[in-house]
C-alpha cells in the first residue's frame, strides 16, 4: 500500500499481482487532510473534520502536513497535541479503511511519499506518525520520484533520461527534475517550487474576482460575510470557499461557472477566460520556479522526456497552456493528477519501461505524450 499524505488531501493506493488501484475513503479517492477536535474530545478526520472546522475553527488544524514541519505542538480548542499526533490520526484513518477493504488483512508493505525538499528531520517525523498510526515501518519515497515512476510505467524513458515534474497541489507548488538511472529514479539537482503557493491561492483569486462584482452590486452583504464573527457567518464563509473551489474545478471541463454568494439573490457568472486572466501572474510564478529548477539540474527544457503534471490544481487548462507557451513542450497529464504520485508509489519496483537511445530531436521541437487514464481500466 502507498499513502500520499498531502497538504489538502490524502490519497492511498494498493497493489495486487496485476494492477494498482486507489483506495476509497468516505466514498472518495481523496480524504481531506484536516483534523478537528469534537465536543467529546475525539480527533476527527476527513469530511467530518471540515464540517466541524467550519463551526469550531479554533479546534481545527486544516493543514497538519505544514504543522508537522513548522511546529512541534498544536493547540486545538482547550487541548494541546503534537503535530505527529495529528498526522497519525489521518494515517490511521487511511490504514483502517485499507484493512477493511482487504478483508481485515493489514498491508505487508507500506510506502509513504514526501516532498523532495524534506530533510532527515521531516522524514523522521513522518515515520513517527506512521508508527503511531499502527503502520509497519514504511518505505519513504520522494513525491516527484513517484510521479516519474507512474509516467515511466506507461511511456518509455531512456536510461539517463530526465523527466520534469510540475506538482501544483492545494497548498503547495513543487517542482523537480527526476533522472532515470540503471537502478531506478532519483531527483536530479535541488528540488524547487513554493511551499506557500497552491490551489488555495487560485481559489482566492476566483473569490476576489467575484467579490469585486458583488461589491459593485451591493457592498453590505459582502462586508457582513467576511467581517461577521458569529457561527452563521463562519459557516457561510466556509461554504462560499468550498463552492468557489468547486467552480474553479468545474472550469477545467466547461467554460462557464456560477457561484452562489450568501446575501445575494442572484448567482455570479464566472467565465473561464476571465478566471484565467486573473491567475496568469500566479501561473507565471509557478512556471518560473519550474524553469529555475530545471536549470539548477543542468538540464535544458527541450531535453526533458516530458513534463509530468501532478496535483489537483494542475488540471486547469491554463497550466499546460502556460507551460507550452513558455517552453514549447506539451505537458503529460491524466484526468486525475491527484492520483499520479500515490499510484506511482504503489507500483512494483520493476515497472519502468526503459527506452533505447534515440537520435535527438531538434531542441525547439515540442514533444507530446498522451497518458492513458489509469482509472478507466
Amino acid at each position: 500500500m502507498a499513502i500520499d499524505f498531502g497538504t489538502s488531501y490524502t490519497t492511498a493506493a494498493a497493489a495486487t499481482a496485476d494492477q494498482v488501484s486507489m483506495i476509497e475513503v468516505e466514498n472518495s479517492r481523496y480524504l481531506p487532510s484536516a483534523v478537528c477536535l469534537d465536543d467529546e474530545g475525539e480527533l476527527r478526520t476527513g469530511q467530518l473534520a471540515l464540517r466541524l472546522a467550519a463551526q469550531r475553527p479554533q479546534a481545527a488544524e486544516r493543514v497538519p502536513k505544514r504543522a508537522l514541519t513548522t511546529q512541534s505542538q498544536v493547540r486545538l480548542g482547550s487541548r494541546t497535541f503534537t503535530a505527529v499526533d495529528l498526522v497519525a490520526a489521518v494515517l490511521d484513518r487511511v490504514r483502517s479503511e485499507a484493512v477493511a477493504a482487504n478483508d481485515g488483512q493489514p498491508p505487508g508493505r507500506v510506502v509513504l511519499t514526501h516532498p523532495a525538499r524534506w530533510g532527515e528531520r521531516e522524514r523522521g517525523l513522518l515515520g513517527k506518525a506512521a508508527a503511531a498510526a499502527g503502520l509497519p515501518e514504511p518505505e519513504l519515497m520522494a513525491e516527484p520520484v513517484a510521479a516519474a515512476r507512474y509516467y515511466a510505467s506507461r511511456h518509455p524513458v531512456a536510461i539517463d533520461g530526465h523527466v520534469g515534474v510540475y506538482d501544483l497541489g492545494g497548498g503547495t507548488f513543487d517542482a523537480a527534475v527526476v533522472q532515470h538511472t540503471a537502478t531506478g529514479f532519483a531527483v536530479a539537482g535541488p528540488p524547487g517550487g513554493d511551499p506557500e503557493l497552491g490551489g488555495e491561492d487560485f481559489d482566492q483569486a476566483l473569490l476576489d474576482l467575484v467579490g469585486r462584482r458583488a461589491v459593485d452590486a451591493d457592498p453590505e452583504p459582502w462586508y457582513q460575510l467576511w467581517h461577521g464573527d458569529d457561527d452563521a457567518a463562519m459557516r457561510a464563509r466556509a461554504a462560499l470557499t468550498r463552492n468557489a473551489r468547486e467552480v474553479k474545478e468545474s472550469l477545467t471541463e466547461v467554460t462557464l461557472g456560477y457561484l452562489d454568494v450568501p446575501g445575494y439573490e442572484h448567482q455570479f457568472l464566472v467565465r473561464r477566460h476571465e478566471f484565467t486572466e486573473s491567475v496568469l501572474d500566479l501561473l507565471d510564478e509557478t512556471v518560473d520556479r519550474f524553469l529555475e529548477t530545471v536549470a539548477a539540474a543542468g538540464v535544458a527544457p527541450g531535453d526533458l522526456a516530458s513534463v509530468v503534471l501532478a496535483g489537483g490544481a494542475s488540471r486547469m487548462p491554463a497550466v499546460s497552456d502556460r507551460i507550452h507557451d513558455r517552453t514549447g513542450l506539451l505537458a503529460s497529464a491524466v484526468n486525475d493528477p491527484k492520483g499520479v504520485v500515490v499510484m506511482g508509489a504503489a507500483l512494483p519496483a520493476d515497472t519502468a519501461r526503459p527506452a533505447p537511445e534515440q537520435r535527438r530531436r531538434p531542441r525547439d521541437a515540442p514533444r507530446f505524450f498522451t497518458v492513458r487514464n489509469p482509472f478507466d481500466s
